[in-house]
């Protein structure tokens, strides 16, 4: 191995492991090889652990007794990720390096993350000295062509351009304290948990993706698949002269039996070799069902919205002639909710109300036929009064149940957005610009407002007065349908998906980005 003992470097390299106790001996491994390759390099090495013990500790220690390395074990005690489906299919300590930002010390502004499971060949200082910004980190991929597309599409991400692996990483701590606090990261680990198959490397892909530096995976994160994909240009010679960093991720490991591979031959001798990992597919598959499946927001979703299809279908199948005709008759259909006498304008209204109750309802359709039934104005007036009906139910039911209601339509997770109406007074100008923007789920912030210290009739005017322009656009396309102006009709419509999609959008990218702590200064 490289002895790059006329490498300097003013400032000590700091490194940050984590493990549980499986891979006690692998982390002596790599921490020799490591020693070997910096020896006249100062460095701290960081291991967040849950398990360890000081005899473990001293193992460590002895074993880099001849090297300039000092440890430094933290124990993590939160149970941040407790309860988690993900932690089903890996351990809990694969997700500490999402929280290195919070408990490494507050002079550390970067660290080289490393995966116990590697071999080191030559000087990281390169890696470890390297520019990368304003970014979050720096690391490789092993993915390509297909694969890479689908866990791309997947994870719903657009960069970098390849899906990262995230056993080794350049961490800029300094700007993932600045932009990331636990609320986040714990928000989008529970936003995005249907997706996390592969777990934290998922949600660091998520979260850091878009502000990622590629790395050479030849040179600082070598594995099996890399190797099989590049074996005519990487014979064993190249890998000794060009190889700083070989990574045994996957299931084989070279100090258990029945390694798979090539690479093994560049591992250290074992003595002893613990048993072959057996397989475990049953298992695997039963926690990822456990990830994939569906929240109960998500059935009640998908029972309601099979149930409006079933609806709609069969009373196509029986009325479909007659619902056609009604429909396109403007006096037809006016003469037909006239049939309620007195009361169509109250049946019209009790069915805005179950839709600002029932999200799954889209309020866009009901709004057209408030707007083709009424005319504009007393589309309008009739839509804000069932808004304010099933605003009313909402946060009545809701204060009178708390989460428990609340959370059968509403994100439990959705941590961000309570804290954005927490502060109640200083809370209503934007609760009035959120509910201007069209596309925002107004009706399901109702939900968290009702969660919290949100006064009840300052919260309907402020809403209503909000809603109008989006209510408007889409009453008066109804009423222009029923006079048969159907050119003006799709220029309404048009220009109105336009800007819901935009408003839309504006508010995820808001959300979704805006890390809490902004929010938090924005509220005080």
């Amino acid at each position: 191995m490289e002895n790059n003992a006329n490498l300097t470097e003013d400032s000590r390299i700091e490194i940050l492991v984590t493990i549980d106790k499986r891979y006690l001996k692998p982390l002596a491994t790599m921490l020799v090889s490591y020693g070997q390759c910096h020896k006249n390099v100062p460095t701290t090495v960081y291991i967040a652990h849950s398990e360890l013990d000081d005899n473990d500790i001293d193992f460590l220690k002895k074993t880099i007794i001849h090297y300039d390395i000092e440890l430094s074990p933290i124990l993590i005690t939160e149970k941040w990720f407790a309860g988690t489906p993900v932690l089903e299919r890996l351990p809990q300590e694969s997700f500490f390096r999402l929280m290195a930002f919070h408990y490494l010390p507050s002079t550390t502004n970067k660290c080289l993350y490393l995966d116990p499971d590697i071999l080191i060949q030559k000087s990281l200082l390169p890696l470890y000295n390297m520019d990368i910004g304003d970014n979050y980190i720096a690391a490789a991929s092993h993915m390509r062509g297909f694969v890479n597309i689908i866990n791309k599409a997947r994870l719903g991400i657009d960069e970098p351009e390849r899906y990262i692996n995230s056993g080794i990483m350049l961490m800029n701590i300094s700007a993932i304290r600045r932009d990331f606090s636990i609320e986040t990261i714990l928000e989008s680990l529970n936003k995005n948990i249907q997706k996390l198959l592969m777990g934290d490397q998922d949600l660091i892909n998520i979260l850091f993706g878009e502000k990622t530096v590629l790395i050479d995976e030849c040179i600082y994160n070598l594995d099996e698949r890399t190797y099989k994909r590049r074996s005519k240009e990487l014979d064993d010679q190249t890998i000794k002269n060009n190889t700083a960093i070989i990574h045994y991720d996957g299931k084989y490991k070279p100090w258990l039996n029945g390694y798979k591979g090539y690479l093994n031959k560049f591992y250290p001798e074992q003595e002893e070799k613990g048993p072959a990992p057996k397989g475990k597919k049953k298992a695997q598959a039963k926690a990822i069902f456990n990830i994939i499946r569906c929240n109960k927001q998500q059935n009640i979703l998908l029972l309601g919205t099979l149930s409006v299809i079933i609806f709609c279908l069969i009373s196509y199948l029986i009325f479909g002639n007659e619902m056609i005709e009604l429909v396109s008759d403007p006096e037809k259909f006016r003469s037909w909710l006239a049939g309620f006498g007195i009361f169509d304008e109250i049946v019209f209204i009790i069915l805005r109300a179950a839709q600002t109750i029932v999200k799954f309802i889209p309020s866009g359709a009901v709004e057209i036929v408030s707007g083709y039934a009424y005319g504009a104005v007393l589309g309008v007036i009739y839509c804000l009064l069932g808004n304010i009906l099933g605003s009313i139910a909402i946060l009545s039911l809701t204060k009178r149940f708390g989460k428990k209601f609340a959370y059968i339509f509403l994100n439990s997770k959705n941590t961000k957005i309570q804290k954005f109406f927490q502060n109640g007074n200083k809370a209503y100008p934007l609760i009035f610009i959120i509910y201007l923007i069209p596309g925002t789920p107004k009706d399901g912030l109702t939900y968290v407002a009702g969660l919290m210290q949100i006064k009840t009739v300052p919260f309907l005017i402020i809403t209503s007065i909000a809603r109008i322009p989006s209510i408007f656009s889409s009453t008066f396309c109804g009423a222009t349908l029923a006079n048969k102006q159907f050119f003006i009709s799709g220029i309404i419509f048009a220009v109105t998906i336009a800007i819901t999609l935009a408003g839309l959008l504006i508010y995820k990218k808001y959300f979704s980005k805006k890390p809490y702590n902004k929010l938090h200064e924005v509220e005080q």
